[in-house]
């Protein structure tokens, strides 16, 4: 594998000198060690980093589970998992943030560098997968999306929420849903300049059909739908609050 630029976010020094060797060794260039979520979003918006390593249990009020979301949101590269912890609680609620990995302490040489192959390889994939056509580009506020073999054109605005379902994606109408073959990375891209928001790995809202918000939850028709730590800051500044 070429060299690739690797972020290390872990607050425990000496395991993070000993990961940058390893990956030194590998011939990949370390851009920078973050010991906090707020110095890994720094060091990626500075270096650009193609992969991350991600300490679940990171110093902050922000964990690594929570930093993979923000990642998620801002910047378009894989992120593997590392931590001590592998109960099924951890890893139930870390791979719902669909990391490229899991690398479980400790771990040396070889199991590093088969979790960069293996995560590089499905990101690869997964960004064709991104190219294949699933929805059409806007036009006039409206937007045809890819339902089997037919092509259907819908009004933006009678969107209620958007739903990731694996490969896939729900579109919601007050009326019908429409599964189309699309990643959340690509429907938020093609919303992004409308008034829907992410407010949740699975979910894409549009923020005039909100009913009301209430702790971590938010409703829209009868579907309550999750908010994340992550994404409500960012959903508190999209609203007209008085």
């Amino acid at each position: 594998m070429s060299q690739l630029k690797v972020l290390v976010v872990e607050d425990d020094p000496m395991i993070a000198d000993s990961v940058k060797d390893i990956l030194e060794l590998l011939d990949h260039q370390v851009v920078g060690i973050a010991p906090d979520a707020e110095t890994a979003i720094s060091l990626c918006n500075e270096h650009e980093p193609q992969i991350a390593l991600l300490d679940i249990q990171i110093g902050g009020d922000i964990d690594g589970v929570d930093l993979a979301e923000l990642i998620n949101d801002q910047f378009d590269i894989p992120f593997i998992f590392t931590t001590a912890f592998a109960d099924n609680t951890t890893v139930s609620r870390a791979k719902e943030r669909g990391p490229f990995g899991y690398l479980v302490k400790p771990y040396g040489v070889k199991e590093i560098n088969a979790a960069i192959e293996v995560a590089m390889s499905a990101f690869q994939r997964l960004k064709k997968a991104e190219d294949k056509p699933g929805m059409s580009k806007i036009i006039d506020n409206s937007m045809f999306l890819k339902v089997d073999s037919k092509l259907i054109k819908i009004n933006i605005s009678d969107l209620l929420y958007i739903e990731a379902k694996g490969d896939y994606a729900l579109f919601k109408t007050k009326e019908k849903g429409y599964i189309v073959h699309s990643t959340m990375k690509r429907v938020i891209d093609r919303l992004n300049e409308y008034n829907f928001a992410k407010v949740h790995r699975s979910y894409v809202v549009n923020l005039s059909k909100i009913i009301d918000i209430e702790e971590s939850n938010l409703l829209i028709e009868d579907k309550v739908i999750p908010i994340s730590r992550a994404n409500k800051e960012a959903l508190i500044k999209r609203l007209n609050l008085l």
